[in-house]
């Protein structure tokens, strides 16, 4: 939990920083100054980062939770293989099982609760938005739970098969809370921010293609233009034809 707490506070200065960079380059065109309202939209996709964050961490501390009750604490906290020395280590897995539910049940609640206030008051500002600042808010997303899953899952899963198959002598076992269930659910988050970047890439792609806002402007119609000398042709005319009849 505390490797996972460290890893959110880079995370959360990335974002920050490419947010920022992306609202400057959404205001290509204009003073360099930043306005109330990128400013305040920053902060809205920035925020909602943070609440993911939150809620993973909290998610991670509930299943450590559930997998103690369920497994046993050595099973998620580790322990000494040697039985006789398991029993010493009951009272402080059951310590920390207790811990992990508050801990799952706060920062889960908090952070479902401020991504979900930050959500509905960008929904609200710029519906429909796909703009600079939400592409970067699912890059930053999928770049950052993409790094936390190649860091967590595989060395999860090499602890719980290191636990299965090689049964250490006397040296302490790791268990899976440490980065198996971590890497899970990193993995999960990742996927979901993959899937939303992946479908604005789409929409990006199938814009250009139609010549959005930014493509060239279409040319003029021909249809129904009128056929035969314009108004100034005929009045020219008709001033030549007066002036040989007056002659």
């Amino acid at each position: 939990m505390t490797t996972l707490l460290a890893a959110a506070v880079p995370l959360i200065v990335i974002a920050f920083v490419v947010l920022l960079v992306a609202a400057l380059v959404q205001q290509r065109g204009q003073p360099v100054e930043l306005s109330t309202s990128a400013l305040f939209r920053t902060y809205l996709y920035l925020a909602s980062l943070a609440g993911v964050v939150a809620f993973a961490i909290g998610l991670v501390a509930l299943l450590n939770a559930g997998l103690a009750s369920a497994g046993g604490g050595q099973l998620v906290y580790g322990g000494p293989p040697d039985e006789s020395r398991q029993l010493a280590f009951a009272s402080q897995l059951e310590r920390r099982r207790g811990e992990d539910a508050l801990r799952g049940l706060t920062f889960g609640t908090f952070g479902v609760l401020f991504w979900l206030v930050h959500w509905l008051a960008r929904n609200r500002l710029s519906p429909g938005d796909q703009g600079a600042l939400r592409r970067a808010y699912l890059f930053v997303g999928t770049a950052g739970f993409g790094v936390a899953t190649l860091v967590f899952l595989p060395n999860g899963v090499y602890q719980a098969l290191s636990n299965w198959l090689i049964v250490p002598a006397s040296s302490f076992r790791q268990g899976l809370g440490d980065s198996l269930i971590p890497g899970i659910v990193a993995l999960a988050i990742w996927l979901l921010f993959f899937r939303l970047a992946a479908g604005g890439a789409r929409y990006d792609r199938r814009s250009a293609f139609r010549g959005g806002p930014s493509g060239p402007p279409p040319e003029p119609s021909m249809v129904g233009a009128p056929i035969g000398p314009g108004p100034s042709s005929r009045s020219a005319g008709a001033e030549a034809a007066t002036g040989r009849e007056e002659g």
